[in-house]
C-alpha cells in the first residue's frame, strides 16, 4: 500500500503524542502513588509503661491535629483527649495515657482553620512496645480487684482507667480557675451539686464529696507542663499541694499524674494524708519547700512511682543545703516507693520521725526499682516497721550510706546493685557504723555514727551485688564491730533467732518467710539492675524527663555537697511547652458548630454538643460541670 510522506509524518506525530500522553500519565500515577509531601512528619514516637507517645513537626497551614491510637494492625482507632495534643513551638506532641501492655500505632492528622480533619495528609506511627507497670508491692497487697477501689489510683490493674472515672487536666494557666461541680450529701441525705474551683479546693471538694457518700468515682488529675508556687489557688499543707482524705485510713481513689515527660511541679511538694489507694506518678519536682513528697499520718496503700526527685529549696540546717526529704513516709503503712530518679538528693526515704514508735508507725513498705544517682543517704532510712522490702534498686555513686536499719526495724534487701555506695548497709550502733566512728577518732573528729545512736535493726541480705564499698561486714567478715546484714544461702531462708541487733538486742521478723505476710515477687536479676533501671522502661519520668545531668563519677560519687552548677540549671528551669493547638485550657469562649455556646448548651471536652444524658465532664454556658 502506498502512503505518501504526509501520512507517513501525521502517523509519527500521532504516536509521539500518544507516547509523551503515556509517559505523562506514567509520571501522574507516580507521584500520585508516593506520600504527599505537605504529609505530617513524625519525627519520634516510643512506647512507655502504659503509655505510648508521638512528636511530629508542625506542618504550614495546620492549624492543629487529631491524635488516634490503635492496638498495632486492628486499625481500630480511638481519639485522644484535646488536652493530651500539645503544641512546643516547632514540633507538637501526643501522649496516649492508660494503655494496657501490647502494641500500638498513633495517628496524626493535621486540621485546619476550619475544623475539618486532612486525612490524606495523616501519617501514623511504627508499631510501638507498650509495657505494664511493676505492681509487684506492699501498696497493691491485699487490695480490691473490681470496682471504683480496684487495686491503686484511678486506673485498673491492667492499666487502664478505671469505669466512670473523672479526668481533669491542670496546667499553670487554669491551676486556679479549673471549676468542677461535684454531687454532695448533707447530713440528712440531701444531694446537692456543689463548685469548687481551683487546684487544691478541688482536692478538697473531692474529699467531702466522696466522704459524704454522694460521690463514687476514681478521679484522675493530669498535670500538663509547668505548674509553679504561686500558679495554684493555695496550699493545704507545709510542703505545698494537700491530697487529704476526711478521716484517717479512708478510701481515696486518686491518681495525680503528669502527661509526658516534661511535667513539673517546681517550687511546692506535696503531702498525702489519711489517704488509702492513692497514686502519685511521672513527675518532677524542682525546689519544693521541704519533702518532695511526704505521705504523713494514716495513709495506707499508697504508690509512689516514676518520679524525678531533685534538689528542695536550702533548709535553715547545715544538713539541708540540698533541701529536706524527697519521698518520706511517717505513720503510714502498705505503701510502695518504686521507680523513682533521685538526682543528688541529701536526705531522700526517711521512715518515721522521732526516737520511738508511735502507735501507728510506717511499716509493710516497698522500695524497688529505684535510681538513687549520687544520692547521699536514706536509701532508704527503716526506722520501727518489722516488714521493708528493698529490691532491684540501682545504688550510683552514693556519698554516705544507702539502706540504714535503726528502731528495730527488719529489712530484706535482695537483687540490688551497689556501685561506690560508702556504706550499702548500714545498722545502728554495729558494723560500719561502729567502724565509722572508730575512724572519725582516728582523724580526731566525734561522731555518733552516721545512724545517730539509735537502736539497731536486722537485714536480711540475699543475692546483692557490692562493689566499691569502703566498708560492708556480714556474719562471714570475722568483724570485732559486727554485722551490717545477714547474708542468707537461699531466698526462703530464714534469719537465726540468735542474729540480734547489737544494741536493742531485736531480732528478724521473717515475714518474707511468713504465710500471708508477704507478696508474690519476682526480681530481675542482680546483674540487670543497672542497664534495666537506666533504661527506656526504668526509673524516672517517660523518656528520662526532659531535664538531663551527667555527673562526673571520678569528683560526685563521694562527694555529698550540693553542685552549684546543678543548682543553677535546676533555677534556669523552663518547659517548652507552648499551649494547645484548638481548644484552650480555660472553659470561657466555647463555641460550637463556629456559633458561641450558650446558657442552655452542653458541651464536651471534645467540643461537641452533647445531651442531658451525657456522662463526665462537660462545659454549660462558661463552666466545667461533672454530671
Amino acid at each position: 500500500m502506498y502512503h505518501s510522506n504526509l501520512q507517513i509524518k501525521m502517523f509519527l506525530s500521532n504516536h509521539k503524542v500518544i507516547a509523551n500522553n503515556l509517559i505523562m500519565t506514567a509520571v501522574l500515577l507516580f507521584f500520585t502513588m508516593l506520600p504527599s509531601s505537605a504529609s505530617v512528619t513524625i519525627q519520634s514516637a516510643e512506647g512507655w509503661l502504659e503509655t505510648a507517645w508521638v512528636e511530629w513537626g508542625n506542618m504550614s497551614g495546620a492549624q492543629g491535629y487529631s491524635v488516634y491510637v490503635s492496638p498495632a494492625g486492628e486499625n481500630t482507632w480511638t481519639k485522644l483527649d484535646n488536652e493530651l495534643v500539645r503544641n512546643y513551638g516547632t514540633y507538637g506532641r501526643a501522649d496516649a495515657l492508660g494503655l494496657k501492655a501490647g502494641s500500638y500505632q498513633l495517628k496524626v492528622v493535621p486540621v485546619n482553620s476550619k475544623g475539618v480533619e486532612l486525612t490524606d495528609e495523616a501519617s501514623v506511627t511504627e508499631s510501638l512496645e507498650v509495657r505494664a507497670h511493676n505492681r509487684q508491692g506492699y501498696a497493691h497487697f491485699s487490695r480490691p480487684t473490681s470496682s471504683w477501689l480496684e487495686g491503686v489510683g484511678a486506673y485498673k490493674n491492667d492499666g487502664t482507667l478505671k469505669d466512670d472515672c473523672i479526668v481533669l487536666y491542670v496546667t499553670a494557666q487554669n491551676a486556679k480557675t479549673i471549676t468542677v461541680t461535684f454531687p454532695r450529701a448533707s447530713t440528712n441525705g440531701k444531694i446537692t451539686d456543689t463548685e469548687y474551683t481551683g487546684l487544691q479546693t478541688v482536692l478538697d471538694g473531692y474529699r467531702k464529696c466522696t466522704f459524704s457518700g454522694a460521690l463514687k468515682r476514681p478521679l484522675c488529675v493530669r498535670i500538663i507542663g509547668t505548674i509553679k508556687n504561686g500558679d495554684t489557688d493555695k496550699f493545704l499543707s507545709s510542703q505545698g499541694l494537700h491530697v487529704k482524705a476526711e478521716q484517717e485510713l479512708t478510701e481515696f481513689p486518686v491518681t495525680i499524674e503528669g502527661v509526658g515527660n516534661d511535667a513539673t511541679i517546681y517550687g511546692f511538694g506535696m503531702q498525702v494524708s489519711n489517704c488509702v489507694g492513692t497514686e502519685i506518678r511521672n513527675l518532677g519536682i524542682i525546689l519544693c519547700l521541704d519533702d518532695g513528697i511526704e505521705i504523713s499520718r494514716s495513709n495506707s496503700n499508697v504508690w509512689v512511682h516514676n518520679m524525678d526527685l531533685f534538689y528542695g529549696q536550702t533548709g535553715g540546717e547545715s544538713d539541708k543545703v540540698k533541701g529536706d526529704g524527697a519521698i518520706d513516709i511517717k505513720d503510714s503503712r502498705f505503701c510502695t516507693v518504686s521507680a523513682n530518679h533521685f538526682f543528688d538528693c541529701g536526705k531522700c526515704c526517711l521512715i518515721d520521725a522521732g526516737s520511738s514508735a508511735a502507735e501507728y508507725y510506717g511499716d509493710n513498705l516497698t522500695y524497688c526499682g529505684n535510681w538513687f544517682d549520687h544520692a547521699d543517704q536514706r536509701l532508704p532510712r527503716c526506722r520501727h516497721g518489722h516488714a521493708f522490702h528493698v529490691y532491684n534498686n540501682y545504688y550510683d555513686g552514693n556519698g554516705l550510706y544507702g539502706i540504714g536499719l535503726a528502731s528495730a526495724s527488719c529489712v530484706l534487701a535482695e537483687n540490688n546493685w551497689f556501685r561506690n555506695c560508702r556504706y550499702p548497709i548500714v545498722s545502728s550502733a554495729q558494723g560500719s557504723d561502729l567502724w565509722h566512728v572508730d575512724k572519725l577518732k582516728e582523724q580526731g573528729t566525734k561522731s555518733k555514727g552516721v545512724m545517730s545512736g539509735e537502736e539497731g535493726g536486722v537485714c536480711k541480705a540475699w543475692n546483692n551485688h557490692i562493689e566499691g564499698a569502703t566498708s560492708y561486714f556480714n556474719q562471714n567478715s570475722n568483724s570485732t564491730y559486727g554485722i551490717d546484714a545477714y547474708e542468707v544461702a537461699s531466698r526462703d531462708e530464714k534469719v537465726p533467732a540468735t542474729i540480734v541487733a547489737t544494741k536493742g538486742g531485736s531480732s528478724y521478723s521473717n515475714f518474707d518467710t511468713t504465710e500471708g505476710e508477704f507478696y508474690d515477687c519476682t526480681p530481675i536479676a542482680t546483674e540487670d539492675v543497672p542497664a534495666v533501671v537506666t533504661g527506656q522502661y526504668g526509673a524516672g519520668r517517660c523518656q528520662k524527663g526532659d531535664f538531663s545531668w551527667e555527673f562526673n563519677n571520678a569528683t560526685e560519687d563521694a562527694n555529698c555537697n550540693l553542685i552549684p552548677e546543678l543548682k543553677s540549671a535546676l533555677q534556669s528551669y523552663k518547659s517548652k511547652f507552648v499551649g494547645f493547638y484548638s481548644v484552650s485550657t480555660g472553659i470561657g469562649n466555647v463555641k460550637v458548630n463556629g456559633e458561641q455556646c450558650d446558657n442552655n448548651g452542653i458541651v464536651n471536652l471534645a467540643g461537641q454538643r452533647v445531651g442531658n444524658n451525657y456522662k463526665g465532664i462537660v462545659i454549660i454556658g462558661n463552666k466545667k460541670v461533672l454530671r
